[in-house]
């Protein structure tokens, strides 16, 4: 069971989530710093987001950590294939470009659309894992057919990345803001949209816990 909030006056429940949020963000970047783990950090990330947008309210910090430890099978290898399937086509792209021929800049145009499928898979790829139990293979599959077969979800998804971009690149103190608490509740505005794009494919267990299915999305 999750513990209830304690607090109900609107000043004091705001400083509190504050607070949890900053501790869950400092926990965060903790477990990003050996690099390969970035995949379990960012699963277990929003796994909480998600529990917390669903109202199943409670600690922070702790449920991460469990959460983390959870998802480093899963989260490691789709991180290693993602971060060098992009290192591949950003090369490849600057290689291109630098040629400037027609017929480079019509290559360098392919892996520009490839690069934006790549943003869209690692888009929903670490929520996937963080709420559904499959492969690597179907994962990474699952994340570009929810991504292009929900293109409203999608495409509030873009804006917010890059409302949060904008805004690290001409607001001086954004770049503090997200050292102290700014992936975590990025995370947590976006959980809603992920529970809601994937409500449809989850199962509930009679306990009232929720269960880690299965899915696989033909389309």
């Amino acid at each position: 069971m999750f513990k209830e909030r304690m607090f109900h006056n609107p000043v004091m429940d705001f400083i509190n989530t504050l607070c949890n949020l900053a501790a869950l963000n400092a926990v965060f970047l903790i477990t990003c710093l050996p690099v390969i783990t970035i995949g379990p950090a960012l699963a277990a990330l929003y796994a909480v987001a998600m529990r917390e947008a669903r109202g199943e309210y409670g600690y922070l910090a702790r449920p991460y950590l469990r959460k983390f430890r959870e998802n480093l099978r899963p989260g490691i290898p789709a991180f290693l294939i993602l971060a060098a399937l992009g290192a591949f086509l950003l090369f490849g792209l600057v290689f291109w470009l630098s040629i400037g021929t027609p017929l480079a800049l019509a290559g360098a145009g392919l892996l520009a659309g490839a690069l934006i499928l790549w943003f869209l898979t690692v888009s929903y790829a670490f929520p996937l894992i963080a709420r559904f139990e499959n492969t690597t293979a179907r994962t990474l599959k699952n994340a570009l057919r929810l991504a292009l077969g929900n293109k409203w979800p999608t495409l509030a998804l873009l804006a917010a990345d890059a409302f949060v971009l904008s805004l690290c690149l001409y607001l001086p103190f954004m770049k503090l803001f997200m050292a102290f608490a700014g992936f975590s509740c990025a995370a947590f505005g976006q959980a809603y949209i992920f529970n809601r794009v994937f409500q449809p494919y989850e199962k509930t267990e009679e306990n009232g816990g929720a269960a880690r299915p299965e899915i696989n999305i033909q389309r």
